[in-house]
């Protein structure tokens, strides 16, 4: 070991046969991104599969209990896929794309004991920027990251709308020629979408993390991130990878 990890970001709740909480049309997308990760897992030898997403839809609660990580492992069920038994790890807890590949790297290092020695993500085509911005501020960016784009919206206002909305998200990352919030950490911006996406029964971010806490350790890497304002903070991190 260590041919590293792959990280598959969720984007909706998969649950007894159907999608849940994600955009209108893009159920079969998803179910790309299922197949595509499966695949490229394959491909390119990674050691293991993460599945990354939690609770995300509050609102949904009375009627689907999945978090996206088990809605995405239910449906490779349900579609036939087969892995190898430790190779495809749940991640249920990350609430946005750092979140997701941040914790996947903690869900591996507690499964493995080691950190991987490279981690790939699969999302959206149009999220590349985004996590290369992330894969710098977690100084993977030296050549162990690799981003696996899947799967395109279709249709003129989908695309307009992603494409705002992609644009907007990487600008609060780059700010006057520096990158300033590559780990999300803009409390109106980042913080305030985290909590949305947040299960009801944690009133505070806080109450959340420490559950985080106890599901893959790393508590005080986990409050080293928390402790960093959105400026060039970052950069003095020392990372454990």
């Amino acid at each position: 070991m260590n041919g590293g990890l792959l990280m598959l970001a969720g984007h909706a709740i998969y649950q007894g046969g159907a999608w849940h909480g994600g955009h209108q049309n893009e159920d079969r997308l998803y179910e790309t991104h299922v197949r595509d990760a499966f695949r490229i897992f394959v491909d390119e030898g990674y050691d293991a599969l993460a599945l990354s997403g939690g609770r995300s839809r509050p609102r949904l609660a009375d009627r689907v209990s999945n978090s996206e990580a088990e809605g995405m492992v239910e449906y490779a069920h349900s579609a036939g896929l087969r892995w190898t038994p430790d190779s495809v790890l749940l991640e249920r807890y990350g609430r946005d794309s750092f979140e997701n590949l941040f914790f996947s790297m903690l869900c591996f290092h507690r499964q493995f004991g080691e950190w991987p020695a490279r981690v790939g993500a699969v999302s959206w085509k149009f999220k590349a920027l985004r996590f290369y911005l992330i894969a710098c501020g977690l100084r993977l960016a030296d050549g162990r990251f690799r981003f696996h784009g899947s799967g395109d919206p279709s249709g003129q206002p989908v695309i307009e709308e992603f494409a705002i909305a992609s644009v907007q998200y990487d600008a609060m990352i780059v700010r006057d020629g520096q990158i300033v919030d590559p780990l999300h950490r803009d409390p109106q911006w980042f913080g305030a979408k985290r909590m949305r996406r947040t299960p009801s029964e944690f009133k505070t971010n806080e109450s959340y993390l420490q559950r985080v806490k106890q599901e893959y350790g790393q508590a005080e890497l986990i409050d080293v991130v928390e402790s960093i304002q959105p400026g060039l903070a970052w950069r003095d991190i020392t990372w454990p990878w």
